[in-house]
């Protein structure tokens, strides 16, 4: 074979010179171009490939028990299967041969005999690995014996850093920074990656975290709604594939709080705390007509009958979400491929409404930004907090229900105030 015959190979199954090739391809190929055949070795990155891009099974969405039953099977069936022979004697004659065409059609047909085989063994194994991730959710013996014979004050590390949104986001390498002295932390200052076209939505930006509107005149509030949406944060080694994250079901009722001054007999509909903002607030504030229908449309999901000055709570979700935050090292140091540390967040959605004196004359709107220590208000109010967001905080990765596995953009799932149905 000339020199040039391997350069043609390469686009096999390509119609696009940047549409990089099915793993099983990239598997076939790896073994016709290496002399040594026994220096041809699978990692687990590449399995971990192959199942997702051939098989639609990410392992990142099942629980880790099941992920090492298919890894674990598709190392043993990967090397048994029992074209390999007939595979690597074909290959041999249509290289002696310089038949490009031969061997691109060659390669098809046992991409797709192996596929086939593949999809057979991972369909029969699936009822077991199911069943075996059950019963071990349901038998807690095991969790049980973890916490009587480790120490859990010194097995819990507490990672505390003071950071921006945004650096919070790429915080972490994914792997250790030879450049910068084998570091997991990115230092870096935070740049947009990419021209945003489209504003935030309104309704997004008031549903995100640590936003909080007020009404008030003085120290008197007619209204205050502040997002408090709880967040978890664990550095996770996901090579490890050793993470259990037991779902949780958020409570959906309403919780009230009085205050101090809340009369526990009084009551008050919330039918007239809807008509004071439809016939004084907004014909007051007519630029503030899109604000003060969110807050309208969030007074209808509290009860017809509420207690002045009290507070109401409740999740907006069934389920939490989670998503994993961490930034790529460009040449990573070949002993570094054990490491893939992501920051695991998880958000349970929850906003807290304080309700005040059903009327309030000469009273303000006011929007602020908790985390930027913003605040907005007057008649621009709604311009200035749309341009404020645009600016700053358009880089947030996309989010993942723990039930469903539907990923959501961040700020498509605020604009529906958090929720979605499985």
């Amino acid at each position: 074979m000339d020199k040039e015959a391997p350069m043609e190979v390469v686009a096999i199954n390509s119609d696009d010179d940047e549409v990089p090739d099915k793993p099983i391809i990239q598997l076939f190929k790896r073994l016709i171009f290496n002399d040594n055949k026994q220096s041809t070795v699978l990692t687990n990155a590449q399995i971990v490939d192959i199942l997702d891009k051939e098989f639609s099974i990410n392992l990142w969405d099942i629980h880790e028990l099941e992920g090492e039953i298919y890894l674990t099977i598709m190392k043993k069936y990967l090397k048994d299967w029992p074209q390999w022979d007939d595979f690597d004697k074909n290959i041999n004659t249509l290289k002696s041969k310089d038949n490009v065409e031969k061997l691109n059609k060659m390669l098809e047909a046992n991409y797709q005999n192996l596929k086939e085989y593949l999809r057979v063994i991972i369909e029969r194994s699936q009822t077991l690995a199911k069943s075996t991730v059950n019963k071990l959710i349901k038998d807690k013996t095991l969790d049980a014996k973890a916490l009587d014979t480790n120490d859990s004050k010194s097995d819990n590390i507490v990672l505390e850093i003071k950071c921006s949104r945004n650096q919070l986001n790429q915080l972490f390498f994914r792997r250790p920074n030879p450049s910068l002295n084998d570091s997991i932390f990115n230092g870096a200052n935070v740049e947009p990656t990419q021209i945003k076209l489209n504003s935030i939505p309104l309704e997004a930006i008031l549903n995100w975290w640590e936003i909080k509107i007020t009404i008030q005149r003085g120290s008197t509030f007619f209204y205050e709604r502040k997002t408090v949406h709880k967040l978890n944060h664990v550095l996770v080694n996901k090579n490890l594939m050793a993470r259990y994250n037991p779902l949780k079901v958020l409570p959906q009722e309403i919780q009230i709080s009085r205050s101090a001054k809340a009369d526990k007999s009084a009551t008050a509909s919330m039918h007239q705390y809807i008509a004071y903002v439809d016939s004084v607030l907004m014909k007051e504030n007519p630029t503030l007509v899109p604000l003060l229908t969110f807050i309208r449309k969030d007074m209808r999901l509290l009860p017809d009958k509420v207690i002045p000055r009290s507070s109401y709570r409740r999740y907006t979700n069934k389920y939490p979400y989670i998503r994993y935050l961490y930034t790529d090292v460009r040449n990573p140091d070949i002993n570094s491929r054990k490491y893939d540390l992501q920051l695991e967040e998880t958000v349970s959605p929850i906003y807290r409404v304080y309700l005040g004196p059903v009327q309030l004359s000469n009273a303000s709107v006011e929007v602020e930004c908790v985390q930027c220590v913003r605040k907005f208000s007057g008649p621009d109010l709604v311009e200035e907090l749309v341009a404020h967001f645009d600016e700053l905080h358009t880089t947030e990765p996309d989010w993942k229900c723990t039930n469903c596995g539907k990923t959501f953009p961040m700020a498509t799932l605020a604009s529906t105030w958090w929720m979605h149905k499985c």
